[in-house]
C-alpha cells in the first residue's frame, strides 16, 4: 500500500467515484460484508510471531522519508507504440535480434516487469540480445468492455499476427494470466506466429489456488459488476488480494526497518519504493472479463478439466506445437506450485525452473537476475 497518500490497500491513485460507489453496494450487502469483516478481525486477533509494532512505525516513517527523497516521478516508461488493435497496443521497448513479446495480467500493470533498472525483465532481454514488445492491456471504459474471447482472438492474436509479419515468428513470455491469455494465442497461432512459449507464474489447477474460496465468496458482492458493460474498479480487486495475506503489507514496510542506509541498503529502498507505488497504482479490469474468470477457471477450473475454450479450440498445453519452457515460484501466494505444476503435468516435454521467491519477487526481485532471468535467456537460446 502506498503509506504515504494513505490510500489503503494497494487501491490505486485516487478514484473517489469507484470509492464511493463501492461504499454503497457493500451497504447494500451487509450480512455479506459483516462476514467478512469478522473473517478479518479473526486473522488480525491472531497477530503473527513475527509482527514487530516498532519495526512496522519505523519502516513507515523511512518508507515516507525515501519517497520525500524521490520526489514525483513518473511510474512507468511510456514505450512507442508499434501496433495497436482498439485500447490494446504493443510497445516497443527497443533492442536488437529475435523478437519477444511479453504479455502481462490484466489485472495488475505490466510495468512490473521493466520496474526499475537492475530489477527489470524487459532490460534485461535487451540487454542479451532481444527485441522487446510488451502488451499494453489498456483501460477499460464503461460500456465498450471486453471478455475473454475478445481479447485473445479480436486483440491479442492480431497484435501478434502484425509482429510476427514484420519481425517474423515470436517468442512469447505470459507472466500470471498473461500466461493463460498466451498459451490460447500460442495454441490457436501454431508456430508461424509464435515459434516458442514461456510461461511464469501461471495458474492452472485453480483449486489449489489459495484464493478459490474467497472468489466463491466474493460473487455476491461482485454480481453488479460482473453484468452487462460494467468495470470492476480496483479496489474491488485490491481488497481480494489483500485477504489473501493481510499481514503482507506490514510485512513489507518492516522490510523498510531492516535495511541499511548505505549505499547498498539505499538502493534496495528506493526499489521497495518502487514496488509499493507500483502494488498502489490499481487497474480496473472488464466486467465481462472477470465473470469469466471466476465462473469458468476459479468456479469451473476448466483449464485443468481441459474444458476451456477460446473461439471452439480447447485450450491446454497438450494442444501447444512449439517449445515450452515453465517458471515456477516456490513461495507464491496467489500461484501456489501445486497449481502451476498441474501445467507442467499437462504439457509435452516442458523445460522449467523452479525458483525460491514469491509471485512479485519472481520477476523484479533480487534474485530475479540469476535465478529467473539467465535461465530463460539460456532457453531462448537454443
Amino acid at each position: 500500500m502506498s503509506w504515504q497518500r494513505g490510500q489503503g490497500f494497494g487501491t490505486g491513485r485516487g478514484q473517489p467515484l469507484a470509492a464511493m460507489g463501492l461504499a454503497a453496494l457493500l451497504a447494500a450487502n451487509k450480512p455479506l460484508v459483516e462476514q467478512q469483516l469478522r473473517e478479518g478481525l479473526r486473522q488480525l486477533e491472531n497477530v503473527p510471531s513475527d509482527i514487530d509494532a516498532l519495526a512496522f512505525a519505523a519502516g513507515v516513517a523511512r518508507y515516507g522519508a525515501i519517497e520525500g527523497e524521490l520526489g514525483p516521478r513518473p511510474l512507468r516508461r511510456e514505450y512507442p507504440v508499434l501496433a495497436q488493435v482498439g485500447r490494446v497496443c504493443l510497445r516497443d521497448a527497443g533492442g536488437d535480434g529475435a523478437p519477444i513479446v511479453l504479455v502481462p495480467s490484466m489485472i495488475n500493470r505490466g510495468y512490473v516487469l521493466d520496474l526499475l533498472p537492475g530489477h527489470s525483465l524487459v532490460g534485461h532481454l535487451r540487454a542479451t540480445g532481444r527485441r522487446v514488445l510488451l502488451v499494453d492491456w489498456g483501460e477499460p471504459v464503461v460500456g465498450a468492455v471486453l471478455g475473454l474471447e475478445e481479447v485473445v482472438i479480436g486483440h491479442l492474436e492480431e497484435l501478434l499476427r502484425g509482429a510476427a509479419d514484420k519481425l517474423g515468428p515470436l517468442a512469447l513470455l505470459g507472466y500470471c494470466m498473461g500466461g493463460l491469455l498466451a498459451l490460447a494465442a500460442a495454441v490457436r497461432l501454431g508456430p508461424t506466429v509464435v515459434k516458442r512459449l514461456a510461461l511464469v507464474a501461471v495458474p492452472w489447477d485453480f483449486s489449489a489456488t489459495a484464493n478459490a474460496g474467497q472468489m466463491a465468496q466474493a460473487m455476491p458482492i461482485l454480481a453488479p459488476w460482473l453484468q452487462g458493460q460494467a468495470v470492476v474498479p480496483p479496489e474491488v480487486l485490491a481488497h481480494y488480494f489483500w485477504l489473501l495475506d493481510p499481514w503482507s503489507p506490514v510485512r513489507r514496510m518492516m522490510a523498510y526497518g531492516r535495511e541499511s542506509l548505505d549505499k547498498h541498503g539505499r538502493g534496495r529502498l528506493v526499489f521497495l519504493t518502487a514496488l509499493e507505488d507500483w502494488l498502489a497504482d490499481g487497474m480496473a479490469l472488464d466486467g465481462p472479463v472477470a465473470q469469466q474468470m471466476m465462473t469458468q477457471w476459479y468456479g469451473e477450473n476448466t483449464p485443468m478439466a481441459g474444458r476451456w475454450q477460446v473461439g471452439g479450440v480447447t485450450i491446454t498445453p497438450r494442444a501447444l506445437q512449439v517449445p515450452l519452457w515453465v517458471a515456477v515460484s516456490q513461495r507464491d501466494v496467489l500461484v501456489p506450485p501445486l497449481s502451476a505444476l498441474a501445467l507442467l503435468a499437462q504439457a509435452n516435454n516442458p523445460a522449467s525452473v523452479m525458483v525460491n521467491s514469491g509471485h512479485v519477487g519472481l520477476v523484479c526481485g533480487r534474485r530475479a537476475a540469476t535465478d529467473f532471468y539467465a535461465p530463460l535467456v539460456k532457453w531462448l537460446g537454443v
